[in-house]
């Protein structure tokens, strides 16, 4: 067996392996964006609170991570310090 076909059929392998959960999970949202798209009237809180969690979370993120940049020493800046290279 050719070395190529080896290493393709691996990587199948392992696409089809990865996507089965993925296919699960977008099905779950399929299937919850359509129940909020029938239901809108009823459901729409959720919809609401979902969104204001979602768009928290993503506040969050950026908040630490510009921190984080803003903690980050440069390594530029120790270099030229100690004589540099």
């Amino acid at each position: 067996m050719k070395p190529l076909k080896v290493v393709l059929g691996l990587g199948a392998a392992c696409a089809a392996c990865c996507a089965i959960p993925l296919l699960g999970l977008s099905a779950g949202f399929a299937a919850f964006g359509s129940t909020l798209a029938a239901c809108a009237d009823e459901l729409l809180p959720a919809a609401l609170v979902l969104l204001v969690v979602a768009l928290g979370l993503a506040g969050t993120w950026l908040v630490r991570r510009r921190q984080a940049a803003k903690r980050a020493p440069c390594a530029c800046a120790a270099s030229s310090q100690t004589g540099g290279a």
